[in-house]
């Protein structure tokens, strides 16, 4: 169970680092548009990639050296496998009845702002 956790623990810091190298490519390629980089800094999209990837890079790493946080994800990891999903007539069974609730809804709130609109346009 540990090495299964461990697995699943690690996917998730590579998504985590690969989610802010994205964010930062992102940013990064945005400010260089705003203040016309592209035309002082020669291979800015180069520069900012390689930022990027060294940002996700250096995620992982702190992620994955560090203890504490380990220790926390592979609770969180082993608490997801004690879970005890719905079976698929539980979840049709609930997503008809949030659907019907819904249209209830729906139609009281409905009813009640024609009402109201009617009582207000009655008094102006």
């Amino acid at each position: 169970m540990e090495n299964q956790s461990q697995k699943w623990v690690n996917l998730c810091y590579a998504a985590a680092a690969f989610l802010l190298g994205f964010i930062v490519s992102s940013f990064c390629m945005k400010l260089a548009g705003v203040y016309d980089l592209e035309t002082k800094i020669r291979n800015i999209e180069i520069i900012i990639r390689i930022a990027s990837i060294i940002s996700g890079v250096v995620l992982f790493v702190v992620l994955y050296r560090n203890v504490e946080v380990n220790q926390f994800m592979n609770e969180v990891v082993t608490e997801l496998f004690r879970v005890t999903w719905p079976t698929q007539k539980e979840t049709s069974s609930a997503t008809v009845v949030v659907i019907i609730m819904v249209i209830i809804s729906g139609l009281l709130l409905g009813l009640l702002d024609y009402t109201w609109t009617a009582v207000v346009k009655l008094i102006f």
